[in-house]
């Protein structure tokens, strides 16, 4: 099995202003010790942004996400990562077939990535508190219908498998 983490919409103009929220620095370690396991196994770590509103420095990603050099940026413009972007190319080069999604929302951008990884045929699952939501239940229903994964579960496949 490859595997990639996608880190979807972890910027200013949607999150920054939570900051201070119950559960914010919590989501952030989840995310970054999470992308951390992935780099320390040499597989992809993809940074989604959506650039749909613009690019400039409210569409950067937030400072609490730890980003390296290594990592690969894909730019969007619609909910769905996979739709008009590079995204399956860059997945189908390195012979993933299984995506780990995280960041931002629940509701929306992740839930259609998840979506169009699905209807790809990628085998794909949603990482257990390494997502937010706009609406206190999103993370519930969410959970609720969709594969989640956790930490220690993609810790043991990348040491293992």
């Amino acid at each position: 099995m490859n595997i990639a983490l996608l880190i979807i919409d972890v910027q200013e103009a949607f999150i920054g202003q939570r900051r201070g929220e119950q559960g914010y620095s919590n989501t952030f370690e989840y995310i970054n010790e999470t992308a951390a396991l992935f780099r320390k196994a040499h597989k992809p770590v993809i940074i989604v942004r959506d650039i749909e509103g613009g690019d400039d420095e409210n569409f950067q990603n937030v400072k609490e996400l730890n980003v390296e050099d290594s990592d690969i940026e894909v730019l969007k413009e619609f909910s769905n990562s996979f739709w008009r972007t590079n995204l399956e190319e860059i997945l189908k080069e390195r012979n993933v077939d299984f995506v780990v999604l995280c960041g931002n929302a629940a509701e929306h951008c992740v839930l259609a990535t998840y979506n169009g990884a699905d209807e790809r045929g990628y085998g794909v699952a949603m990482l257990q508190n390494g997502i937010f939501a706009l609406h206190p239940n999103g993370l519930l229903d969410i959970f609720n219908n969709r594969s989640v994964i956790s930490y220690q579960v993609i810790s043991y496949m990348l040491n293992n498998l």
